[in-house]
């Protein structure tokens, strides 16, 4: 009831269209039972033994012919309106459903798979569109057809009607049950889609990896496993509707039989006339019709239901990091960022960080370094709040602001972010270095890209600024991606600046470039620098070295050395 409660309420928003719709098909109703009514006046009269004049049967074709055009009138304004009504409906399920996604944590996207979160916005929108569309015209267009003919059935011959009736029961038990089995099929077919939508992504994205390990053939019988186990999903939903629609048909024929015998005898001993059979029999077979569409109304609204789920569960999931009630405007600044964890871990029992306790002063660089899953990036993403921590896992401090009680936007204005694994949009150049200042001019665009030491190879490019780089940035070169990300950050001008790995894509001659430009920006500026190349960061005011989770010594570059203990062991490693 919850669900059918809030795709009422999308559907009401639509009140003109609605009201539209309901006249066009309640006319179309009317106007298709229509001949169900009027053939008793045909067929009487003919038998009558009356010799009517030529005009007659010129004025009854001209009446069918504007019965038909107005029928045709009437199901035209209910198809267009209610098919305009229900893509209003899924471009607003499908922005909601994208405003919530994009406000989810980094936690939930590394769960869930890209292609099961492109199902929801595709296959289950499309599902419950054709839901809700089938389940407005059953009760306005379908259901008055049935209602009609049955008043036709009873007015006729009451005798016939109670024969013609013992179709429904049996109908509607069955309609249930075939629509209880539907959903169970829908559900698991819906998740198959995702998982077929998964691999194809994965695959599309790695196709490199793929030919580079000569894993075609593999990659391809993982798809046909996953085709394969789509395609019985669908065949079970075939077979529903397959034995469903013969079952019902099979019904109304054993009913239709019994009809023609007992109306036959009932014409011999004149207790029914020609035309009124004539009527009860066409009753009877056009209602056929609207309860077989009524069993796949039954199936469509089950598979509806079933995408509902999905969508609204969506929907409805709590941001996990999202602002206190009382939160606050952080303001730019002044004097530190202090962090303090007494232990942090993701989903498992194992820490990620253990007994963290540093302070970065305004305007200085503090560098983090250590093995692999030492808990550097880890660290770096509990700053900006992509993960968050609970009040007994520790604090990150501001100038004295609990992040957990600023705002999120004003939080993250105030941090620019370069990371290893560079993330471009299939669009200009320009548009992904503005990306970081939406509103800023080309000129902006231009000079920053001279700082980023980026202008040089985009000038050679065919279109310049203008230039499509393709998803990823897929037509770009590693270094030439790694620098307009930079030059992303350098156009936010952000007071706090994250370097995770940044100049680890560039060759020797753009790392100079480029580690330049960064020079400059570090300026004034609070950074902190993630690094595995320890010639990087041999100018930051302090460098932590993290092992396990921990930091096991801090000092400058030289004090470290001097210090000959893990950052000395790791400096050697890498220069020897």
């Amino acid at each position: 009831m919850n669900i059918f409660s809030r795709i009422l309420k999308l559907v009401l928003k639509y009140k003109l269209q609605l009201a539209i719709g309901t006249i066009s098909m309640l006319a179309f109703a009317l106007l298709n039972v229509a001949p169900a009514w009027y053939v008793k006046n045909v067929i009487d009269s003919l038998s009558s033994g009356k010799v009517w004049p030529l005009s007659r049967f010129i004025l009854v074709g001209l009446a069918v012919i504007l019965l038909f055009a107005l029928k045709g009138l009437a199901f035209f304004g209910q198809n267009f309106v209610m098919g305009s009504l229900g893509q209003k409906i899924v471009r607003e399920l499908r922005n909601t459903l994208f405003k919530r996604v994009v406000l989810l944590p980094i936690s939930f996207f590394n769960k869930q798979s890209t292609g099961e979160l492109t199902s929801r916005f595709t296959i289950d929108v499309t599902t419950l569109n054709e839901a809700i569309i089938t389940g407005i015209i059953a009760p306005l267009r379908d259901i008055p057809q049935v209602i009609f003919l049955v008043g036709i059935l009873v007015y006729r011959s009451w005798k016939l009607s109670l024969l013609a009736l013992f179709i429904l029961p049996p109908a509607a038990w069955l309609i249930s049950k075939f629509g209880q089995q539907n959903q169970k099929v829908t559900t698991k077919r819906l998740d198959k889609f995702g998982d077929l939508s998964s691999l194809l992504n994965e695959t599309i994205t790695g196709i490199r990896v793929v030919k580079a390990f000569n894993m075609e053939s593999y990659e391809t019988e993982r798809f046909e496993k996953e085709n394969y186990s789509l395609y019985r999903s669908f065949l079970n939903s075939i077979r529903i509707g397959s034995y469903s629609y013969p079952t019902l048909e099979l019904i109304g024929a054993i009913c239709g039989a019994a009809i023609l015998t007992y109306g036959g005898y009932l014409i011999i001993h004149h207790d029914l006339t020609g035309g009124d059979f004539a009527s009860f029999i066409l009753s009877f077979f056009m209602l056929n019709d609207p309860i077989k569409k009524m069993n796949n109304i039954t199936l469509k609204l089950q598979e509806g239901y079933a995408a509902a789920i999905r969508i609204f569960g969506m929907i409805d999931r709590e941001a996990e990091i999202k602002d206190a009630p009382s939160a606050i405007t952080l303001p730019p600044i002044q004097k530190e960022i202090r962090v303090q964890i007494n232990r942090f871990s993701y989903d498992s029992d194992d820490p990620v960080l253990n007994k963290i306790d540093l302070t970065m002063q305004a305007g200085t660089i503090t560098a983090l370094v250590g093995s692999s899953g030492s808990g550097k990036t880890t660290l770096s993403n509990l700053i900006p709040r992509f993960y968050d921590l609970r009040p007994e896992e520790g604090d990150i401090w501001i100038d004295g602001h609990n992040l957990r009680d600023v705002s999120l936007y004003s939080l993250r204005e105030q941090i620019a972010i370069v990371t290893q694994e560079i993330v471009l949009f299939n669009d200009t150049i320009a548009n992904n270095i503005s990306y970081g200042d939406i509103h800023c001019s080309r000129e902006k665009i231009i000079e920053t890209a001279k700082i980023g030491y980026a202008h040089g190879f985009i000038s050679e490019l065919p279109d310049g600024y203008e230039q499509i780089i393709g998803e990823q940035g897929v037509r770009l070169s590693g270094g030439q991606r790694q620098r307009i990300a930079i030059c992303r950050a350098l156009i936010k001008n952000a007071p706090i600046l994250i370097l995770d790995e940044a100049t680890s894509a560039l060759d020797t001659e753009s790392e100079k470039e480029v580690q330049a430009a960064i020079e400059n920006l570090m300026k004034n500026r609070t950074t902190l620098v993630i690094a595995h190349r320890l010639s990087t960061i041999q100018h930051a005011d302090i460098i932590h070295v993290l092992k396990r989770g921990r930091i096991v010594e801090s000092g400058t570059h030289q004090e470290l050395l001097d210090h000959n203990g893990e950052y000395c062991k790791l400096y050697n490693m890498q220069f020897q």
